[in-house]
């Protein structure tokens, strides 16, 4: 929704003090470059039900995660508003409010929890005659692939995943873009209201204290249609941290280069390539680990074209695990990429390491899906594929995790003067293998609606 103001031009002005004739008349110029100031206001409420049973963990004891069977209901709830003046400069807030219902399993939060500004933020675009745009405060942010940064809260679940900050985006010729930034993420927010003191940046159970700060750059060029790449570098600061048996962990600095690679063969054929080494040095840590990524994609199945959007591809996956043999730590750290973007089911399954820290995998897997529609609004995604550790230092004593298997579908429901609703199925299956100490096969199941308004 957008409402026009009055500019706050000179005639503006004297037609609120009777009339025009006692003062100059303004600059013709002027008022055509005067910028229209706007308002926008919106929102978005979100029902999901998910339930998951037989979750294994590395552990023995217990082998399965948060007791085995859960089910619940979350709901979030996000309203904004923004003022534009013009194109080039922007202001947005949004609060946000989630809350959970348990059937089974853990515990519920009283209504409405806690409510908190998930984005606070200005907007400077078009600086530099066009070639670069400027976002300071509370805002959400995915740099690259998005697999090591989009989550800037990771501990606070699907509630929010926002980042403090600053961050630049330069143009530095056509197609090429390069994104600088310097974030710092406190464990909990002072913006909130019934502050119930959620951590948004733990790695461990419970409250841990500990505050992440960021700083780095990543380039992409996609000027040439045949190849695309691109370049980063992030330095990722992990401030001291209390275990929940209450052991205090020490600070680290985490540096991380990585690079990718795009190829496109033909307008039905391309890949991906990425990968990142890491180190640290501080506080007893000495980090040395790896991560990588490749895909091969065919578009356009049985000759529809690229545009309806059929697929198929095939996938793999490296994230380097702690070697026990060794003084050093090779487990990599998954940055800002401790989300669902590998699994829904296998993020609970690294519980006993800590929230979202993906870490000592390795998997291919098959994919195909399409998307129809006029806006691709409908989805359906289907993939299988045998996962491993790379090291075995899982209960069951062996390396291989398990076979994955997951069907998504999103889907309109209807849409109309009060907005869009809209909703997906999503269901993933994994039958444990000799890493765990659990042969049970589990699986995480979820529906959900979300009104846009």
């Amino acid at each position: 929704m957008a409402v026009a103001l009055a500019a706050t031009t000179p005639l503006a002005r004297a037609a609120d003090t009777g009339g025009a004739d006692d003062i100059e008349a303004p600059d013709s110029s002027a008022l055509e470059t005067a910028p229209a100031v706007s308002v926008r206001a919106g929102g978005d409420v979100r029902l999901r039900q998910e339930s998951f049973d037989n979750i294994p963990i590395r552990t023995a004891d217990p082998a399965v995660t948060r007791g085995g069977r859960n089910d619940y209901f979350r709901v979030r709830t996000r309203v904004g508003a923004g003022i534009d003046a013009g194109d080039a400069v922007s202001f947005d807030v949004r609060a946000t409010d989630e809350f959970r219902v348990r059937n089974i399993g853990g515990k519920s939060y009283e209504f409405p929890d806690e409510i908190l500004l998930d984005q606070l933020k200005i907007s400077l675009r078009g600086l530099f005659d066009g070639a670069a745009d400027l976002t300071l405060g509370r805002q959400d942010l995915l740099l690259g692939s998005g697999r090591l940064f989009a989550e800037g809260t990771a501990k606070d679940g699907s509630r929010t995943q926002f980042f403090d900050g600053a961050h630049l985006r330069l143009r530095p010729g056509d197609r090429k873009t390069l994104d600088v930034f310097a974030f710092y993420g406190s464990c909990e927010t002072d913006l909130a209201l019934g502050h119930e003191h959620r951590d948004l940046t733990g790695l461990g159970g419970g409250y841990n204290g500990m505050d992440e700060g960021s700083a780095g750059f990543f380039y992409e060029d996609r000027s040439s249609e045949a190849l695309g790449w691109g370049l980063y570098y992030v330095w990722l600061l992990d401030t001291s941290w209390t275990q929940p048996d209450g052991t205090r962990m020490g600070r680290e600095d985490v540096h991380t280069v990585g690079a990718r690679l795009m190829p496109r063969f033909s307008a039905g054929w391309s890949a991906e390539l990425e990968g990142a080494v890491q180190a640290s040095g501080n506080s007893g840590y000495d980090r040395r680990a790896f991560f990588g990524f490749a895909s091969l994609r065919r578009d356009g199945m049985s000759g529809t074209g690229p545009e309806r959007g059929i697929y198929a591809s095939a996938n793999a996956l490296y994230l380097s695990g702690d070697d026990p043999e060794t003084q050093r730590r090779e487990d990599f750290n998954i940055l800002y990429g401790r989300y669902p973007w590998i699994s829904e089911l296998m993020l609970y399954s690294f519980d006993g390491d800590g929230v979202g820290t993906w870490r000592n995998l390795a998997m291919t897997w098959l994919e195909t899906g399409a998307a129809w529609g006029e806006r691709k609004e409908n989805a359906v995604r289907l993939a299988a594929g045998p996962v491993w550790a790379g090291e075995s230092d899982g209960a069951g004593g062996g390396s291989y995790r398990g076979f994955l298997e997951s069907l998504y579908w999103s889907f309109p429901v209807a849409s109309g003067s009060l907005g869009a609703l809209d909703g997906h199925l999503f269901l993933e299956l994994y039958q444990p293998g000799s890493y765990y100490a659990s042969s049970k096969n589990a699986f995480f199941f979820r529906w959900q609606l979300n009104w846009t308004f």
